[in-house]
């Protein structure tokens, strides 16, 4: 039922056009109910993955958060930015762009240890993309904003 909730949700932002402050809320019920021990996930992406893309889950308010419009992660003007459209990890075009349905290297999610949570990708068609909904429907709304 949660699932559901939240996928109308996410489908009247597209459809109603998403503000930031709209995608923040839907980002931060991704981190909420992430089921993933409170541990803080992590993106990397580029070329062997070596370049930090920010955390999913942490507050506004953090430095590295993706949920932070002035940080490095979450501007829409920042070169380490799934948010903007011209840079390698945001385009539409980019093969480590999260936003590419069809990447063939998206950026991967970890949580500090190491652990992986699968790609972070529109790429339905990879095999390591998550298949998370809810982290589908959220990267969904932040490509077509």
């Amino acid at each position: 039922m949660r699932v559901w909730r939240f996928a109308i949700v996410v489908g009247m932002l597209i459809l109603q056009g998403c503000s930031a402050a709209m995608l923040q809320a839907v980002a931060e019920g991704l981190a909420q109910s992430g089921g993933n021990g409170g541990q803080q996930l992590l993106i990397y992406g580029g070329t062997q993955h070596k370049i930090f893309l920010g955390c999913l889950n942490c507050s506004k308010g953090d430095q590295s958060s993706v949920l932070n419009n002035y940080g490095s992660f979450g501007s829409a003007y920042s070169g380490t930015s799934i948010f903007n459209r011209y840079s390698e990890h945001g385009s539409l075009y980019s093969a480590t762009s999260a936003c590419n349905a069809y990447a063939s290297d998206p950026p991967v999610i970890v949580d500090r240890n190491g652990k992986f949570y699968g790609r972070l990708t529109l790429n339905k068609y990879h095999s390591q993309a998550s298949r998370d909904g809810n982290t589908i429907a959220w990267l969904t709304a932040v490509c077509k904003s």
